[in-house]
């Protein structure tokens, strides 16, 4: 009992805490991997019969998490934003083309933070004889297969997070599916086992994930197989109301909109969230409103 009461709640730490938990495995893993490689390199040295000071391999493999560190980052803060939305076709295609700007950013930083460390204890370094076209070469094929390597693992990682917070649908009348146009008043939610009724009114936004919508009630976040498109039919059509090709808002739960200089428009909900409100969806969503006040 003891044992399920502190997996339930380390369970809670983690979906309420998902990117302290995410940075501190990144954080052990670069760790670990700058000690295997490092003691790596030192063993073959030795069996090459080739002296080596620690510090030098210990150099090449710490600047080089440096580098990619702030990447990954960068990516898992921006690929739900601007990718996952995609076709899978066109997230493959950029994310091919990402690996280009990955590899100079971290060959060119790792080489600069190297020449600056040796030079820091009175060393100095020249890489293949500073042969600037191998060394990118020769560092691009890894680069290239480190930042598929990043991204299936940050992939896993998202699965993970969605399969312990569960995945909602709407429930069926009976033993029948709903019809076509059905605007359900309850979604099924399962998470691990158990099933839970949540009321769409307490639904505060969405937003789209991949071929996933994610529902936001309060703190918790319920993943939904299901196109925007389609959960847009299944919610009232007066309340809930699409603002952007990723989101959808809950008119009870909105505070404030306010006017950038794009033209677009910054939406605000009660609870501070702010969202881009895209032009294309503004006249729809003015006259729901000139409806309800008529």
């Amino acid at each position: 009992m003891i044992s399920e009461t502190r997996s339930e709640t380390l369970k809670q730490h983690f979906l309420n805490h998902p990117w302290f938990w995410g940075v501190t495995l990144l954080g052990v893993f670069l760790s670990i991997n700058v000690l295997v490689l490092t003691t790596t390199v030192l063993m073959e040295a030795e069996a090459r019969g080739q002296e080596l000071a620690f510090w030098e391999p210990f150099c090449w493999e710490v600047t080089s998490s440096v580098m990619i560190l702030p990447q990954i980052v960068l990516l898992v803060t921006l690929a739900p934003r601007y990718l996952t939305p995609l076709p899978w076709l066109r997230q493959a295609v950029i994310h091919l083309l990402l690996t280009i700007p990955f590899s100079i950013v971290h060959i060119s930083g790792m080489m600069g933070l190297r020449k600056l460390w040796y030079w820091a204890v009175g060393k100095s370094y020249h890489p293949f004889g500073d042969d600037w076209l191998y060394v990118f070469i020769y560092e691009f094929r890894k680069d290239f297969l480190s930042y598929f390597m990043i991204l299936f693992i940050i992939m896993g990682y998202r699965m993970m997070v969605l399969r312990l917070r569960g995945e909602a649908t709407y429930v069926p009348v009976g033993e029948q599916e709903p019809p076509p146009n059905a605007q359900p008043e309850q979604l099924l939610v399962k998470k691990l086992g158990k099933e839970f009724l949540i009321n769409t009114q307490e639904i505060e936004w969405v937003e789209a994930s991949g071929n996933y919508a994610n529902l936001h009630i309060g703190a918790a976040v319920y993943p939904m197989r299901i196109t925007m498109a389609k959960l847009q039919t299944l919610l009232p059509e007066k309340k809930f109301l699409r603002i952007h090709r990723s989101y959808i808002v809950n008119t009870v739960e909105i505070k404030h909109i306010e006017a950038q200089d794009s033209g677009d428009h910054l939406l605000t909900l009660k609870n501070g969230r702010s969202l881009n409100f895209s032009r294309r969806y503004r006249e729809q969503f003015r006259e729901v409103f000139e409806q309800s006040k008529g």
